[in-house]
Formats: C-alpha cells, sequence, structure tokens
C-alpha cells in the first residue's frame, strides 16, 4: 500500500480497501491550493501537496462499479492536472465531478477545455447568491460577478450544474428566494443545496441552523409548501423539495452515518467522508510526512 504524497492521516472505524469501495460517490481533494480565503472551509491547510494524479487513478481503476468522482479541494480548478484527470476518468467508465468556487469557470475558455476533456456535471458554490455584501460577510471578497458569469459560461457549454449555499444566520437568508427562482427558470440548474454551517475545520462562529430551521427558511423565502418536503431514511439531517427536474436539498452539517459519500484516505483507502474529516480536524494528522511508500 502506498502513501499519497507521503501524507498520514487518523482512519475511522470504517475502512476500506478500493475493491471494497462501497460508496456511491469518492471524494478526492486533488488540492489544498485555493484563490479565496472563505470563512468555512473544512480544509484550511493550505502546505500539503497536490494528490498525484496517477496514483488516484490507480485507486480507481480498483473500484468494483461505476463511481461518482468528486473532484475537490481547497479549489479544484487550480489542480495542474484536471483536465487529464477527468478524461481518464472518463476513459475509466467513472462519473467526475467538479465541486468549485468558481473564479476561473468565469473564463469561457477554461470551461470550454473542461467540457472537451469530459466534464459533465459541476457543483458551484454560491454563498451570497446575487449579492457582494453576502459574499465578502462569508466568503471574504466580492464575487457576485465572477459567479454569475460562471454559472452563465456553464449553461452555455451545457453543463449540468448544482448551486450550493452554506446559509449564515443573519446574513444570506434573503438570497434564498433569488436563487431558487433563478434556478427555476434555468434548464441546466438541476440541483440547489441548502446546508447549515459545519463545526469543522475553519469556520465562522455562530448558531447553525438545523433542519428544521433550513426547512421554514425555504418556505419562507421561495414560498413552497412545506407539505411537499420529500424526507429520507436520514431525514434528521436531511430533506428535498422537488419542482420538476429540480431538486432543493437541505442538509444540516455534518452528516454522520451517510453512506453515500467516501473519502479517499491518503493510504489508498475510502472511509465515510464525515467522519473522516472529524477525525482529522480538517486536515491530515501527520500534515506533512516524508514521501515515502508504506509497506
Amino acid at each position: 500500500m502506498q502513501v499519497a504524497a507521503g501524507l498520514l492521516s487518523k482512519n475511522t472505524d470504517l475502512v476500506f480497501a478500493p475493491e471494497e469501495n462501497p460508496f456511491e460517490s469518492v471524494i478526492c481533494d486533488l488540492t489544498h491550493r485555493c484563490n479565496m480565503q472563505c470563512k468555512n472551509c473544512y480544509i484550511p491547510n493550505r502546505d500539503i501537496p497536490d494528490m498525484d494524479p496517477d496514483w488516484l487513478l490507480s485507486i480507481v481503476k480498483r473500484f468494483p462499479k461505476r463511481t461518482k468522482v468528486r473532484l475537490v479541494g481547497a479549489e479544484p480548478t487550480l489542480y495542474p492536472h484536471l483536465t487529464y484527470l477527468v478524461r481518464e476518468l472518463r476513459r475509466l467508465k467513472h462519473w467526475p465531478f467538479l465541486l468549485t468556487n468558481g473564479l476561473r469557470l468565469a473564463d469561457p475558455h477554461f470551461v470550454a477545455e473542461l467540457k472537451q476533456a469530459g466534464l459533465h456535471f459541476v457543483y458551484l458554490s454560491f454563498n451570497g447568491g446575487f449579492d457582494d455584501t453576502c459574499y465578502e460577510a462569508i466568503d471574504e471578497m466580492p464575487a457576485a460577478t465572477k459567479k454569475v458569469r460562471a454559472l452563465e459560461n456553464l449553461v452555455q457549454a451545457n453543463f449540468y450544474v448544482s448551486l450550493g449555499m452554506i446559509i449564515v444566520r443573519g446574513i444570506n437568508e434573503q438570497q434564498i428566494g433569488p436563487v431558487f427562482r433563478r434556478a427555476l427558470e434555468v434548464p441546466h440548474i438541476r440541483e440547489l443545496k441548502l446546508r447549515s454551517v459545519g463545526l469543522l475545520g475553519r469556520h465562522m462562529e455562530t448558531v447553525p441552523y438545523q433542519l428544521e430551521d433550513l426547512i421554514q427558511l425555504f418556505h419562507t423565502h421561495s414560498g413552497r409548501r412545506v407539505d411537499a418536503m420529500e424526507t429520507f431514511a436520514e431525514g434528521e439531517y436531511m430533506a428535498r423539495y422537488r419542482d420538476g427536474r429540480l431538486i432543493v436539498q437541505m442538509t444540516q452539517w455534518p452528516e454522520l452515518g451517510s453512506k453515500l459519500r467516501g473519502r479517499l484516505a491518503p493510504d489508498g483507502t475510502i472511509q465515510p467522508f464525515f467522519e473522516h474529516v472529524l477525525a482529522n480536524e480538517g486536515g491530515y494528522w501527520a500534515t506533512i510526512a516524508q514521501n515515502q511508500p508504506a509497506a
């Protein structure tokens, strides 16, 4: 077994070899570099080397079934091998998903490169909606113009888009309605995800919304009836509302016990995502160790 880039991490109680991966999607932290300084970041460490792309592909090749491979960061669009990874993941018949703050996607040429490589699914962080004041309060910079331009570029290039908002008490609740209405208007937007603040990594000092609060906020700002909600077996932390092709999902962090998402750990195993993040306090146990294979 090899250790990616010499990193070590604390394992969770559930550890799976790639051949035994039970998760529908696996999250891969490609890089810890970022072009923003968001107040809420589950991996705030910036001095960790990038993931080796061929090491990642060697793990993914061993998955027993077709998997959603979630390419994340910090900010994955800063990862120099992104288009190569997308192309190879498609060749291996997996589904690459990009989770991004979207700043680089304001460049239509970069969006075209990703499309040509075979990327179809993008999760775009949209915390401030269309309001720079909200972005400055949550993400430390006025980003509305670039976020909207990124969304327009993705739509023009026929991507499937998920918009994600971390709802912070007293700051961006008023943006739920405008973002929901835009999502209804644009067929390429398939999901709107509303989350509470996660108390892990770097986070704002606030009282996070509970799931019941998020449901009520969505009802208040969208005008949609609460009895249209569809809850799941994990209903204590997740609920959904469907309007035709658009799904609105409300999530209370952390999603402990979720069987949907795994995380590729530095030792090459697959572990439950949220449990692994919590076990490593937002980063990795040894931060940076010497680059050497494990026995």
